[in-house]
């Protein structure tokens, strides 16, 4: 009898114990990112205080910005102001090789991008890592450290970077940020998706899914 009493006693012991840790460690924290829509082109915004170096060691050049804006795409077209149709046209029908667009912002995407539609939400810790390294994994780095800029951006405090990936009408832009949110778990899939008006009704769908199931 007593060593049943003492055996019951040690489990509860052990039950409460694990209820106390589970009640002292920390909970999951909320970050937000956001979607922005310029008409054609889509791109992915992380607040920049929630970047780990490590893994997007580049964005450490825009370490005194409030955001950072992603962006993917033809290297010729995103960087040519005025493209001539040969550039349309190799962008369009020839697989072509590709850069990181990255844009420094004071203010939050939504002042920032004001004429543009922009969709910001909350992700999980694990959804915000995911997504993180699915960006990395665009920039080319060849010693496996930082990647060099190539280039000044198209915005006052912008840079383009060598990446990975071959751009064609049926990979543009908006199927890169389908995919990446895709890897991180907030939409189902990214496949088919080329147009930027259909990551936006995707994400709007995904989220609306995700509030619903929240409320039940």
């Amino acid at each position: 009898m007593q060593r049943c009493v003492a055996w019951w006693s040690g489990l509860l012991a052990g039950i409460c114990l694990l209820l106390v840790a589970a009640g002292t460690s920390e909970p999951a924290v909320a970050k937000d990112v956001a979607v922005v829509n310029i008409g054609w082109h889509t791109g992915i915004a992380l607040k920049t205080a929630d970047i780990d170096r490590a893994r997007i060691p580049e964005s450490e050049t825009f370490e005194n910005f409030s955001w950072i804006e992603f962006g993917w795409g033809d290297r010729d077209f995103y960087q040519t102001p005025d493209p001539d149709i040969s550039v349309y046209f190799s962008a369009a029908f020839v697989g072509t090789p590709t850069v990181m667009h990255l844009v420094g912002l004071p203010i939050g995407p939504e002042d920032y991008f004001r004429s543009s539609e922009v969709a910001v939400f909350s992700v999980t810790d694990l959804e915000h890592a995911r997504l993180q390294d699915y960006i990395a994994g665009s920039f080319v780095r060849r010693d496996a450290g930082r990647a060099p800029a190539i280039a000044y951006g198209l915005y006052p405090d912008s840079l383009f970077y060598e990446a990975n990936g071959s751009f064609s009408l049926a990979n543009t832009c908006n199927s890169w940020v389908a995919r990446g949110l895709a890897v991180a778990g907030l939409m189902e899939s990214g496949d088919g998706i080329v147009t930027a008006g259909s990551v936006m009704e995707a994400l709007r769908s995904a989220l609306e899914r995700r509030r619903t199931v929240v409320e039940r």
